[in-house]
């Protein structure tokens, strides 16, 4: 390689994991002066998280050495975690340097995809983060099962009127089940989700979710799209069958 250039990034934490932003210059200076590599340009994002793409310097360094008359070979970063905390949006990123033949290295962990054995570890790498974050997500439901079973909330936003106790049990909070008793009364009468929501300054969706949601009744369900988990146990009731039934048979958005 040639020509290279160098993204080097800090978040608001950066000082307590070491990696400010004029060491991380420093380490990629001194592989350059190593390896007789031309760096061209660095750029920085400074306190921005790498969550996100949403970085100005990220975003004009992609479209730097997309640019072919800048004849970029390859880019740089002291980390990997300095360009991308996602290794999803590591592998999107490198996939498409690859496409437009720029490599990719990283001082720390030592790779680089311009060589054959580089590319093959972050494909393996990318392999057993898939294999993780599937296993991560078949423990994280086994768990919440496991909890359902036992008639325990399984997590997730409680629904107003509802207060979570020793974040397991479900219990009544007065205050704001008189609002979800008075926003069933006002739909009983015909208001629309819009009047009610503008009663209560929120959104016409928040309001037909809370009309819509059966654990008023007293029934929770944990059930899931894809699991299909058929769980089901009774919480305290806040308004009645009848009551509830009456507000979803109103055809007035």
């Amino acid at each position: 390689m040639k020509n290279i250039v160098a993204y080097v990034r800090v978040s608001s934490a950066s000082q307590i994991d070491n990696t400010s932003i004029d060491m991380q210059i420093e380490k990629i200076q001194g592989y350059c002066s190593l390896y007789n590599i031309h760096l061209k340009k660095i750029f920085k994002d400074e306190g921005l998280s790498a969550s996100t793409i949403n970085r100005s310097a990220y975003n004009e360094m992609i479209d730097f050495v997309s640019d072919k008359e800048n004849n970029i070979d390859g880019l740089i970063v002291y980390k990997a975690d300095r360009i991308h905390r996602s290794l999803k949006n590591l592998m999107i990123m490198i996939d498409y340097l690859n496409e437009i033949e720029v490599s990719f290295l990283s001082i720390t962990e030592q790779f680089d995809t311009s060589t054959a054995q580089g590319l093959l570890f972050l494909q393996m790498l990318g392999s057993f983060s898939e294999f993780e974050r599937k296993l991560i997500n078949e423990r994280t439901h086994a768990g919440r099962k496991a909890k359902g079973e036992k008639h325990l909330y399984v997590g997730g936003r409680i629904p107003i009127g509802y207060t979570l106790i020793d974040n397991e049990k479900l219990v009544i909070n007065n205050e704001d089940a008189n609002k979800v008793k008075t926003i069933f009364k006002m739909r009983c009468k015909g208001a629309s989700y819009s009047k009610i929501a503008r009663e209560y300054n929120t959104t016409r969706q928040r309001i037909s979710y809370i009309i819509k949601n059966p654990i008023y009744t007293g029934k929770y369900k944990y059930d899931g799209k894809k699991e299909k988990n058929k769980i089901s146990f009774d919480v305290p009731r806040i308004v009645t069958d009848y009551t509830y039934n009456k507000a979803n048979r109103i055809n007035r958005d």
